[in-house]
């Protein structure tokens, strides 16, 4: 905002002086980006309310074109890169004072030639009719309002009833569309240099205004055909904007036009992308565009533009590090720089305006929870701003704090990150399953009949949480999380994102506890640990964490005692933490003792049990109640924790070492919210997992 935009255009974004303008010759596209709620969106709109009716500014959100067309009647004959062109011609056209005044010669005879109608498809020349009276006003061709423009295509209707006229459907639409605008909007030397343009396009078989009718039926023609359109008419945009940015501009430093492109991980996003790298790395091109693109994708860049340079936020402060590094390559023409998470000291400076005490673990219980997620992050620093008062938030209660009319906080950033309530209806219940095979046991019964999804249900979820990337791509084809399969200490999860499965996991607890039986918290859980039962061998981790999490700790502690005698100790020590890591009840269905438990409170009620089992008992409530997100890492719970793994290491058969280990490496890890190290049973004390 503040060191690379008012580079690239050469403008300061607050005020009217001229910032010496980077790349003068090619310039990169830059594309932000980041996971859904990082912020993309809010850095176009930043940029935008900076530099609108400053300079010539563009904007196109792909999504919605691409929604726009997938709803539109005529969406056959439409095209996103069309529509994208159009959309910017119109905000790019109107005269902005002190910048140059862009005419568009070249694109806007190919825009109406390709917007001509088949003869008797109304519909068509309705679209058409709206498309040109939309460019007449913007490119003021033609004075009024947007109804008085509309006209232009009844007048075209006119010339057709010429009974010499040719008759096929599409061509005499062309021919008239072509001549009206010429004769219309254009004067005699104009017209010979834009015919000359379309003319040398065509390889010069066909003159000017042939060539623009034959661009009309290649373009309804589709396919490879439509697709060389489009080129030609990027083409043309981009020159057009050469041609207004001539010699004298660039002497005279005039700030440059900027474009801004959200969602550009979408096909039109891509497409539109994909058209402009690639003029810009023809060899020999001596048509160097001054347009500024600032885009915003989903998730990484790499695979898809890999001779992009990719630059960290700080490192944009005083240069951008770009070059073409490969001339001939189109992504090397894209600087990337990914939005990164928010840190514990904002998180600090957002909770500043609270009135009253904030509970001392509050700021590091949002940053466990979001991760320094911007969204997120921010809704909830001003829940807690406007609850105030004198009792502190409890962190335990972040997501339950209101929010937006009367809703809680966990309900809005849960809407907001997934729109769709059907896919909400869907992702609540599935993300309490391991992976894709443990979410097909509770497909059958955890949506409800109300809130089902067209197509295959299942399916149709897995491919939105990839699309939308949600998912990290950890999941073997198997369905199991990696190499490690159900066994391993990583932390599980169908919703592999841990901030969206800890609001899905939020919404689960409060729709089971309100459903019919069958689709309570304890049905689902007791479909899980059945359908891990009987996978068999090495599926015992799962089945206790489902145990766990109905609240059943007495049989979790019992099995994992018998396990410690029978079990090798660096096994035994990857399955606790994971274990450990289930989702407690909902809260009208138990009762929260852990803390208590871990510290020995409970133990006169195992009496009859031996010290094993009562030192295991402890140990997995302590990790059980230090593995929530808003949970304080307390002193005397990590040093007991210590305390119970060296008492454990004297009572088994051959794991001393091991444990041993573990009781001096997992507080420290516990209280930094790092993965307890696991060993490598041929190395004893080898780290695992969790120690680099």
């Amino acid at each position: 905002m503040r060191g690379l935009v008012p580079r690239l255009v050469g403008l300061a974004p607050d005020r009217r002086v001229l910032v010496p303008q980077e790349h003068r010759a090619y310039l990169p596209v830059t594309l932000v980006s980041g996971r859904h709620g990082m912020g993309r969106t809010a850095v176009l709109d930043a940029l935008d309310e900076s530099y609108r009716g400053r300079i010539p500014v563009g904007r196109v959100d792909a999504t919605r074109v691409e929604q726009a067309r997938r709803s539109g009647p005529a969406a056959a004959n439409t095209s996103a890169v069309v529509e994208i062109l159009e959309r910017l011609v119109c905000e790019l056209a109107p005269t902005v004072p002190g910048a140059a005044r862009i005419r568009f010669s070249r694109l806007l005879p190919g825009l109406f030639a390709v917007s001509s109608w088949h003869r008797g498809d109304e519909e068509e020349q309705r679209l058409a009719r709206d498309r040109i009276a939309r460019l007449l006003l913007a490119c003021d061709l033609e004075k009024g309002t947007e109804e008085d423009g509309t006209g232009w295509t009844y007048d075209v209707s006119e010339r057709l009833a010429d009974p010499h006229r040719r008759q096929h459907d599409l061509a005499p639409v062309t021919e008239a569309v072509v001549q009206q605008y010429f004769e219309r909007h254009t004067r005699t030397r104009a017209e010979r240099s834009v015919q000359r343009w379309y003319h040398e396009r065509s390889s010069g078989s066909d003159d000017g205004e042939t060539a623009l009718i034959r661009l009309s039926l290649r373009f309804h023609q589709g396919g490879d055909f439509q697709d060389a359109v489009e080129r030609t008419l990027t083409a043309a945009f981009l020159e057009d904007l050469a041609d207004a940015y001539g010699r004298w501009q660039r002497v005279n430093r005039a700030p440059r036009p900027l474009v801004l492109l959200d969602n550009a991980h979408t096909a039109a996003g891509r497409r539109v992308l994909d058209l402009l790298l690639d003029h810009r790395a023809v060899p020999g091109s001596d048509s160097m565009d001054p347009l500024v693109v600032v885009a915003t994708t989903l998730g990484g860049a790499e695979a898809r533009y890999p001779d992009a340079t990719t630059k960290e936020l700080p490192e944009l402060t005083h240069a951008s590090g770009w070059e073409r590094v490969v001339a001939s390559s189109p992504s090397a023409g894209v600087l990337v720089t990914p939005l990164t998470p928010l840190s514990r000291g904002d998180l600090l400076l957002m909770l500043d305006p609270a009135r009253g005490p904030l509970n001392r673990h509050l700021p590091s219980a949002l940053y466990a929870l979001t991760q320094g997620h911007p969204q997120g992050s921010s809704l909830l620093c001003e829940a807690v701003v406007r609850a105030g008062g004198e009792h502190p938030v409890e962190p335990d209660a972040l997501l339950d704090l209101p929010a937006d009319e009367g809703r809680s906080a966990g309900e809005v950033l849960l809407e907001r990150l997934v729109p769709q309530p059907q896919l909400r209806a869907h992702l609540a219940p599935l993300a309490l399953a391991r992976d894709r095979v443990a979410a097909q046991v509770l497909t059958a019964v955890a949506v409800p009949v109300d809130g089902g999804l067209p197509g295959a249900g299942l399916p149709t979820v897995a491919r939105y949480l990839e699309e939308e990337h949600w998912t990290d791509g950890a999941q073997a084809p198997d369905g199991t999380d990696g190499p490690g399969g159900s066994g391993s200490a990583a932390e599980p999860g169908f919703v592999a994102d841990p901030f969206l499965r800890a609001l899905l996991i939020h919404a689960a607890r409060r729709v089971c506890a309100a459903a019919e039986p069958g689709r309570r918290w304890a049905d689902l859980h007791g479909l899980l640990l059945q359908h891990h039962r009987e996978r068999g061998a090495g599926h015992e981790p799962d089945v206790l964490r489902h145990t766990l999490a109905v609240g059943d700790a007495e049989r979790v502690v019992s099995t994992l005692t018998e396990y410690f005698d029978l079990w090798r100790a660096e096994r035994w020590l990857e399955i606790l933490p994971y274990v450990a890591s289930a989702p407690h009840p909902p809260r009208g269905e138990w009762s929260d003792h852990r803390v208590e438990i871990a510290r020995g409170g409970h133990d006169h009620r195992h009496t009859g049990t031996d010290d094993v089992h009562r030192s295991v008992n402890r140990l997995l409530h302590a990790l059980w109640y230090l593995s929530e997100t808003y949970a304080e890492p307390l002193d005397d719970l990590c040093e007991d924790i210590g305390s119970e793994l060296a008492f454990l290491s004297m009572r088994h058969p051959s794991g001393r070492a091991v444990l041993n280990e573990a009781a001096r490496s997992w507080p420290a890890a516990v209280r930094e919210r790092r993965p307890c190290p696991t060993y490598r049973p041929e190395y004893g004390r080898g780290p695992l997992r969790g120690e680099e």
